[in-house]
């Protein structure tokens, strides 16, 4: 499709309906794939909204870690883009849901993600999170991650209130 698109841009139109029907697919890398060319050939608020959900629920559903990362890279690629980042800070708190992973590095790599998005709008929600985050993992037994976890969310919540002075007061 993704060929077949960038041979004869006038069938494009005709494709993407197709491509958005794979994003329904039950296979994770039909739908990881699906996902990357609906982005390539549109970059349509509601395009993007699409591969970014399902990019979201990859990571949230796969169990490979690898994976996720792999997912986490193509978030982060459609976040350094101008004309996709809007619709990303959108969908903030529902990337946060990648924080779930018991991997630290899906974790570090969500909360880079994260402190990419953020923006005036949506530092609120964004420290708010946090905090229930650090509170949720005084809970946690294992030791030396869970440690390294909570460096990772104090020095996440400083940059905030570094590059947010009026959230400082709440962050403090």
């Amino acid at each position: 499709v993704y060929k077949v698109c960038h041979a004869n841009p006038s069938e494009r139109a005709r494709f993407i309906r197709c491509v958005y029907n794979l994003l329904q697919s039950s296979a994770p890398s039909v739908r990881y794939e699906a996902a990357w060319t609906l982005v390539t050939l549109s970059t349509a608020p509601t395009a993007v909204k699409a591969a970014a959900n399902t990019y979201i629920e990859l990571i949230v559903k796969e169990s490979d870690n690898n994976v996720k990362l792999i997912v986490l890279d193509r978030l982060v690629e459609l976040a350094d883009n101008p004309d996709t980042e809007k619709v990303l800070q959108g969908l903030l708190m529902d990337i946060l849901r990648g924080l779930t992973s018991p991997d630290l590095e899906v974790k570090k790599k969500t909360l880079n993600l994260a402190l990419d998005l953020v923006s005036s709008r949506n530092v609120d929600e964004l420290v708010k999170f946090l905090e229930k985050e650090i509170q949720k993992s005084e809970n946690i037994n294992d030791l030396d991650d869970n440690d390294k976890y909570r460096q990772v969310l104090v020095r996440s919540l400083h940059t905030c209130s570094v590059r947010y002075p009026d959230i400082a007061p709440q962050v403090i």
